[in-house]
């Protein structure tokens, strides 16, 4: 950030600075002597100069970080308002999950039903005998949602059943037909068997498989259904019975997705209700840059306008803060009362939201503000005394170009 010393032309607060060129000093030596007795007093003024700029840059630098917490609550895309949590009263029945928006609702799901896939089991071989399957390129056909699929295994002559089962697996998977094959081992007897499961859910996925060439598909079993596919049956808010091929179930047009875990007699309760962690989160990190930029704004008070504090103070200075939790200490800092802040979320969310994030709420106000001391010249925050200093370095650095023979003494051209 490169602050350099320029005159203002206009601010709300603050009353511009005079151009060096309207400056009406008789001479050097009456100019040193009415400021002689201030530098008698204090450090000497090209200090003060570094130290007002210093001064002004971090309450500048304090002011973005803060425009920018206030942007991050304003901005619909990262705003904590926004973000929504799913209760529900039997998480082993029915669980939620809610998308950025969703409405602060109730929903009452009935599960009559939940979608299964489909599962094909074979039968237990012993893995050290010879195999079972046919010698030679083994062909089967796998099909599935209306599309078939021809699969080939080559089964060697001394390939025993693991070595057999091994291959079917293989073959089957390198397809990805979305049947997905697996072996299970007994533990008892260490005897294998080949697996077939559909990935997904629902009737749309049943599958069959038919031996084309040899007789990998009979000989092992895996041609017998163990569990069949299924839809899932369920009823939302008491309404008619609906079926979907998949457990998660949509509401409101896909802000929020129930998933349904078991059947069960009664009703779950789904609660979609404000993301509160989230909220203080972000309330706290607003309210911790502003105490931060407060802070830069004291540190800055041998040199900054008065006027600049006082109107930051007054916009945080509000009843409707403090019914929310966001209270004004007696040093101008703000104070984050976390309970009465999610009391007031979860009672009077649609005013909380408005007070806060909505137009002209705090953090639309901070943001203008910063926006404003952002886009004035930096010397037009300085009070009287530091434009003095900031003139008479002018007036001298003018001095010293019209006398190049004194050398002792310094131009200023930039506080950076």
């Amino acid at each position: 950030m490169t602050l350099s010393i320029k005159p203002a032309n206009s601010m709300n607060l603050m009353s511009p600075i005079s151009r060096p060129a309207s400056l009406n000093f008789p001479s050097s030596v009456s100019l040193s002597a009415n400021l002689s007795y201030f530098f008698s007093k204090s450090k000497p003024y090209e200090q003060y100069i570094k130290t007002a700029a210093t001064g002004i840059a971090n309450f500048l630098k304090s002011a973005q970080e803060m425009q920018a917490s206030a942007h991050r609550i304003m901005q619909k895309e990262q705003s904590s308002f926004q973000a929504r949590t799913a209760e529900s009263s039997d998480s082993k029945k029915v669980t939620a999950t809610a998308s950025a928006g969703a409405a602060n609702k109730t929903y009452e799901v009935k599960v009559n039903a939940i979608a299964t896939s489909q599962k094909n089991t074979g039968t237990f071989l012993s893995k050290a005998d010879p195999s079972v399957v046919s010698n030679g390129v083994n062909q089967f056909n796998l099909t599935i949602g209306g599309k078939t699929t021809k699969i080939s295994a080559a089964i060697s002559d001394n390939d025993t059943n693991d070595q057999a089962l091994n291959k079917l697996r293989d073959a089957v998977n390198g397809a990805k037909t979305g049947v997905t094959a697996s072996i299970v081992t007994d533990e008892t007897t260490g005897h294998r068997k080949l697996e077939l499961s559909s990935d997904k859910t629902g009737t749309d996925q049943a599958f069959e498989v038919e031996d084309v060439t040899g007789n990998a598909m009979s000989a092992t079993g895996v041609r017998s259904v163990s569990h069949l596919a299924s839809n899932a049956s369920y009823s939302v808010n008491g309404g008619a019975t609906q079926t979907s091929q998949s457990n998660a179930i949509e509401l409101e047009k896909g802000k929020v997705t129930a998933t349904l875990e078991a059947a069960s007699s009664d009703t779950v309760k789904i609660k979609i209700k404000p993301d509160e962690d989230a909220i203080l989160a972000q309330v706290k990190d607003l309210v911790s840059s502003y105490n931060t930029m407060h802070d830069r704004l004291k540190e800055a008070g041998g040199v900054m306008n008065a006027s600049v504090r006082k109107r930051m103070e007054s916009l945080v200075d509000s009843s409707t803060y403090e019914r929310i939790g966001i209270h004004r200490n007696g040093d101008g800092t703000l104070q984050l009362d976390e309970g009465l802040l999610k009391k007031s979320i979860s009672s009077n969310f649609e005013q909380t939201t408005k007070a806060i994030s909505g137009n002209y709420g705090l953090a639309d106000r901070l943001s203008s503000a910063a926006e404003k001391y952002n886009e004035v010249p930096a010397s037009s925050l300085l009070n009287s005394k530091a434009r003095q200093v900031q003139q008479f370095a002018m007036y001298q650095s003018s001095m010293l170009m019209a006398m190049p023979t004194q050398a002792n003494g310094w131009i200023v051209n930039s506080w950076y």
